[in-house]
């Protein structure tokens, strides 16, 4: 083998891997335009979900469960 066909193969090579590449590219694109666009939905909904885990807290009692540990002192 000379060195052309090392350099051929090799181009082969790096050709192979650009197309795979480019045929891959809109699905690469997409993945990320939905990352982004899931980020910034999740951003704007920010005060809308600390509103509703504020509405949905539950009051807290006033009791103490510590009675239950005292054997009677």
């Amino acid at each position: 083998m000379d060195t052309g066909t090392i350099l051929g193969y090799f181009a082969g090579y790096v050709a192979a891997m650009g197309g795979v590449a480019l045929l891959y590219l809109p699905v690469i694109v997409l993945l990320v335009a939905l990352l982004i666009a899931g980020g910034v939905l999740q951003v704007l909904l920010l005060p809308f979900i600390a509103l509703f885990k504020r509405l949905r807290r539950r009051p807290e009692t006033d009791l103490d469960p510590s009675w239950f540990l005292d054997r009677g002192r």
